[in-house]
């Protein structure tokens, strides 16, 4: 059973910034990241026994920080550059590959663009690659990727988010579980009227796939996560690397066998 949520993640060319709240500073995941995990769940399962396990495990957890009150205290969110951590993928990362397909509805440029941003990620995150789909089977590839029609569907209903203008979207489809079954990612052709450039739609590229990876948005601008173009950079930098890391430790890390929800939502970068 799969269950598609309107969890959507849209980059956009201005948007401001938002934050959960009700954070709680715990120990770090990944080795010179830090972490800042919060007592609102990522996601919410389906499984009632793992719903009970995570209640406890949180009530564990806020037993533990009790003594850290005071440190917790000092912190000052609003000086923090974090970058948000949503969820991680299933079994589906169990063969260490995940398989996306680019339809044929962009240029062999636009195409070749979403590969170099793809390509990019590859070569940094460890114990994980892309495959491309060749075939044009019924069969879904983990990740489908997809274009807009026009160099104005950036305005269209499809991309109206009630706010900036997107230049992208991603869109996650869960198992029963809470845990990523597969994506849905639409770029769009341009912007008012204007084509993107080709080095414009492989930036906007690899801000998708960081979501694909398990990623939010950073509260702040000079990152690849960035909500907006605006703020944002072509740059894949160790900030996003470990929240990749954080988001699906329980294989890329810990080489485990069965999908655990990430102990992280946010990484200070």
């Amino acid at each position: 059973m799969r269950m598609k949520y309107n969890i959507i993640f849209a980059f956009s060319f201005s948007t401001p910034c938002l934050l959960l709240a009700l954070i709680l500073l715990s120990s770090s995941v990944i080795p010179s990241a830090t972490i800042i995990s919060s007592s609102i769940p990522v996601m919410a399962s389906v499984d009632d026994n793992q719903g009970d396990d995570d209640d406890n495990s949180k009530e564990n957890t806020r037993d533990n920080d009790e003594d850290d009150d005071d440190t917790n205290d000092d912190i000052d969110l609003d000086e923090l550059n974090l970058l948000q951590i949503c969820c991680a993928w299933s079994d589906k990362i169990l063969d260490g590959a995940l398989e996306y397909r680019i339809s044929d509805e962009g240029d062999e440029d636009s195409k070749q663009s979403i590969r170099n941003a793809i390509q990019n990620w590859d070569l940094l995150i460890d114990n994980l690659i892309f495959v491309e789909k060749q075939d044009d089977s019924s069969n879904e590839a983990d990740v489908e990727i997809g274009f807009s029609d026009s160099d104005e569907d950036a305005n269209d209903e499809e991309f109206d988010y009630g706010g900036p203008v997107a230049a992208g979207k991603t869109e996650f489809i869960f198992d029963n579980k809470g845990f990523i079954d597969s994506i849905e990612v639409t770029l769009s052709g341009g912007i008012f009227g204007n084509r993107f450039q080709n080095s414009e739609l492989e930036q906007i590229a690899r801000h998708e796939i960081g979501h694909v990876l398990g990623l939010g948005h950073a509260n702040f601008d000079g990152n690849l996560m960035s909500e907006s173009t605006d703020g944002g950079t072509e740059n894949i930098s160790t900030c996003e690397i470990n929240g990749v890391l954080a988001a699906n430790y329980w294989r890329l890390v810990d080489a485990g066998n069965n999908p655990e929800y990430p102990e992280a939502h946010f990484v200070v970068c």
